[in-house]
């Protein structure tokens, strides 16, 4: 008797060691999460007032006050989550019966699924059909009709809808959990093709390729056997070049499309090292690569860069890791990209300790989201990818980009503490 009253004390106390060493990993997880965010968004504020001073002023400000509704939302989810916001909230009638007021799960099932492709189609179907009738507050901005502006700002819904096609797929993937890996592949597939499809008849090219990349991204972490995701990815890519290679005989420059000369520009200065300024299409990889070049390892010093006088185009925008390159050089670069890498990790290990599937495919398609679009941004930087006009995460001037961001950030957070 004495015996077993030990060993329950011992199964109790290791049990509450346990218990004592995941709440502290998941406190410290949580601050290098949120340091990593203030870190990139004192970054963010520091370059952007370096990068857009003298052609681009009135985006300093904005871009000021982009960063502040992203710390709101972040507030804002850490009050809901409290303790003290449960307790009060709890009280009130209609949620007197529920057990969570605030949680990820609350995004899981089918009822809440539905809802979200249902808008996502509603909305970038009405982009299309409102491009169609020339509504005015649909313009077309460098060869697409992908935002909505007024005022003196523009959200670009196709960007802020990258966080439902991740709950879609996190939803149907935790579903088919269980069922055979042709089942998983198909009903994945299927939703990248309505978004897809609907993205590319607003002419965005540059983010219907990103959600491939989510999408392929989040299929690799399935069960589905990685011969049959290889296979896939092969000829896919097979398929891509061989399109590429037609367009680039084939092309013809006095007629050709923006796009089909993006392209050209593209092989043309990854193959022969030629940026065809004539065409002045291949101009903005050609002078990012100066940046980073004149960077060195050590940088010219903040502020120092000259890059953003009217030599590289979009340098608030898609290239604003020139300018940082250029003034912080190849460690600021690595400590930019390394933090946006930590931050994957921890989204993996968040993924690793989720109690249900939802959870850990959500947890993944986030952090996929965020690293493949800081990928994507740097090989388009340096010649390595054709230009796709895909801002940097945090650091580029853009309120859907930022606002999306705010969403994920706001999702790993909740997923972070372990519910």
């Amino acid at each position: 008797m004495i015996n077993q009253s030990k060993y329950h004390e011992e199964y109790l106390e290791k049990r509450r060691k346990k218990e004592e060493d995941k709440v502290i990993r998941i406190k410290n997880r949580r601050k290098l999460l949120y340091s990593l965010i203030i870190f990139l968004q004192i970054m963010s504020f520091l370059n952007m007032r370096s990068a857009a001073f003298f052609k681009y002023p009135n985006t300093i400000v904005k871009h000021g006050i982009f960063i502040l509704i992203f710390f709101a939302m972040l507030l804002i989810a850490r009050i809901f989550e409290s303790q003290y916001f449960y307790n009060f909230i709890k009280r009130l009638p209609f949620f007197r019966k529920r057990r969570v007021i605030f949680s990820y799960r609350l995004l899981s099932g089918k009822k809440i699924n539905g809802i979200l492709l249902l808008v996502s189609i509603v909305v970038l179907f009405g982009m299309f059909v409102g491009a169609k009738l020339k509504v005015p507050f649909i313009p077309e901005i460098n060869g697409a009709n992908a935002w909505i502006t007024f005022g003196g700002f523009s959200i670009q819904p196709a960007e802020i809808l990258k966080v439902a096609f991740v709950i879609n797929l996190a939803n149907k993937l935790s579903e088919n959990e269980e069922k055979e890996n042709a089942d998983i592949l198909i009903t994945g597939l299927g939703y990248l093709f309505i978004y897809f499809f609907l993205i590319i008849l607003q002419k965005d090219m540059g983010t219907a390729i990103h959600y491939v990349f989510i999408f392929s991204g989040m299929m690799f972490m399935t069960k589905i056997d990685l011969k049959k995701i290889f296979g896939v990815v092969t000829g896919g890519v097979l398929f891509l070049l061989a399109g590429m290679a037609w367009i680039y005989k084939t092309i013809d420059i006095e007629t050709a499309g923006y796009k089909a000369l993006r392209i050209k520009s593209y092989i043309d200065g990854l193959l022969f090292g030629n940026y065809d300024d004539k065409l002045g299409i291949g101009y903005q990889v050609q002078q990012a690569i100066y940046a980073f070049a004149h960077g060195g390892v050590f940088g010219q010093g903040y502020a120092n860069g000259v890059q953003k006088y009217n030599y590289l185009p979009e340098v608030h925008t898609d290239f604003i890791m020139g300018t940082l390159g250029e003034e912080f050089g190849i460690l600021g670069m690595l400590a930019i990209l390394g933090s946006f890498f930590m931050i994957f990790i921890i989204t993996i290990a968040i993924a690793r300790d989720c109690k249900n599937y939802f959870g850990k495919y959500l947890a993944i398609g986030l952090g996929i989201q965020i690293i493949t679009q800081v990928i994507i941004n740097i090989f388009v930087a340096i010649g390595l990818f054709p230009v796709f006009g895909i801002p940097m995460p945090i650091m580029s001037y853009g309120g859907s980009s930022m606002l999306t961001m705010g969403l994920v950030m706001v999702l790993i957070g909740n997923l972070s503490l372990g519910e």
